[in-house]
């Protein structure tokens, strides 16, 4: 199952990207999760974790109650891609490109926690900072093991 998983959201983002991709995964801003955890008890505090974790992000995924959205991040040889998706029926549907980087000049680091690990993509030659996470509970755990051990792997 987890394999058909994988190979449906390469197929939604290759039509975007110009070589092959080796790997995809979704991402959302850190810290999503507790902020739907405590949104549930307060709402507003809820919509402030949520515009503190969409500016740790920057700007991929955006997160809000009207909209969910998870970055797809595709992985080639030499690049990776960023766009933001929304959910379209039992997928995704790429709604927009907002990063292309050369692997080479990434620092991706992973922190594993409970529910999600921590994702954090440093550029190295603009300085641009991004804090994401990958949810690594049940199913979803091998689809982002996967793709995380690729995306962290040094080029």
């Amino acid at each position: 199952m987890a394999k058909d998983w994988i190979q449906q959201m390469k197929d939604t983002v290759q039509p975007h990207v110009p070589e092959p991709v080796i790997a995809v995964g979704m991402l959302q801003p850190a810290g999503t999760w507790g902020a739907f955890g405590i949104g549930r008890m307060s709402p507003l505090a809820g919509r402030i974790m949520d515009a503190k974790n969409n500016q740790k992000a920057g700007g991929l995924a955006k997160q809000g109650i009207v909209k969910f959205r998870q970055a797809l991040i595709a992985v080639t040889a030499d690049k990776a891609y960023a766009f933001n998706s929304k959910v379209k029926g039992r997928g995704y549907k790429v709604t927009d490109q907002v990063g292309v980087w050369d692997r080479k000049d990434l620092v991706v680091t992973t922190e594993p926690g409970k529910m999600t690990t921590k994702v954090t993509i440093d550029v190295k030659s603009t300085g641009d900072h991004y804090e994401l996470e990958a949810t690594t509970i049940s199913t979803a755990r091998d689809i982002a093991v996967a793709f995380l051990d690729e995306f962290a792997k040094p080029v």
